[in-house]
């Protein structure tokens, strides 16, 4: 059995995408989100979107890079504490000893403001950022510690979609260029996760994702053809990566494009033929002895 979490990122950050990511739990086939801590509507989120879909899978999306900071981190921060740095910024200077102590402050905030709010079963982050090798490390720590079991992991199996409109964009070579650096650092990422469960197991990360090759076209075809480029592996558990929201502007076509498919009636008897069973990180967890999860 090849076990998939269908995961929607984003929960907080707008009320587009939280009520996109109720719609797509109730009447879809999303089994999974993860919260922004620090979105600007976090409070509707848990107040008033958690309650109707009280079963979904719940992550945390950590965040340093998109909305005001919880701990103002000086390095990372304007003056009016919202975060101005992005990936490439993290990664050059991710060796930084001053910086790491910040980041490790400002996700011990976030952590502790979702945690005392809701249960939550898996670890992630906005824009990959924990991808990096020193900030995983951190994740890695903070999740022991706070007894978080699950860690996602972004290696992606390139795919390719035979269709111009998916391919003859601007986005698509952007994406493959990341999916090369995504790659390469989760290869770094697993080795570590292996090395710390040598003897016991004690974090799981998932084997594969599918979200990055085509991000920002993730409809119909692109899933399946995703999903049936490992329709061979066996006991793996895969993590599908969207970003729905309601369409109120221009600006979120695509991502209503990804509401459609993911409540597309069709698709679920699709991804079922492909042998993959619908789940998610706290569904996984109940499945084994862990000592981690009420379950």
């Amino acid at each position: 059995m090849k076990n998939l979490i269908f995961n929607s990122d984003d929960f907080g950050l707008n009320e587009e995408a939280n009520l996109a990511i109720m719609e797509g739990y109730s009447k879809g086939i999303l089994t999974s989100t993860c919260i922004a801590p620090n979105g600007e509507f976090y409070e509707h989120g848990l107040k008033e979107i958690l309650p109707e879909i009280p079963n979904i899978g719940k992550g945390i999306h950590l965040n340093i890079v998109e909305g005001k900071s919880l701990t103002n981190p000086s390095l990372f921060t304007d003056k009016n504490g919202r975060f101005n740095k992005g990936f490439i910024w993290f990664l050059y200077n991710s060796n930084n000893k001053k910086l790491l102590s910040q980041i490790e402050q400002e996700f011990r905030a976030q952590i502790e403001k979702i945690i005392a709010d809701t249960e939550i079963d898996h670890i992630n982050s906005h824009v990959h950022i924990h991808a990096i090798p020193s900030i995983f490390n951190l994740v890695l720590k903070l999740a022991l510690e706070y007894k978080i079991k699950n860690i996602r992991v972004q290696y992606e199996k390139p795919y390719f979609v035979p269709k111009f409109n998916k391919i003859l964009t601007l986005r698509y070579p952007i994406n493959l260029i990341k999916l090369e650096l995504l790659n390469t650092l989760s290869i770094t990422n697993k080795n570590t996760v292996l090395k710390l469960n040598s003897n016991s197991k004690k974090i799981n990360i998932n084997d594969y994702l599918i979200g990055v090759n085509f991000t920002g076209n993730m409809d119909r075809d692109t899933i399946l053809a995703g999903l049936s480029s490992l329709q061979n592996i066996e006991n793996k558990t895969v993590e599908i990566l969207v970003h729905p929201k309601y369409l109120t502007c221009d600006e979120y076509k695509l991502n209503y494009k990804e509401l459609l498919a993911v409540t597309e009636p069709e698709l679920k008897t699709e991804i079922q033929k492909l042998g993959f069973k619908l789940t998610n990180y706290k569904e996984l967890d109940c499945n084994v002895s862990n000592e981690f999860v009420n379950c």
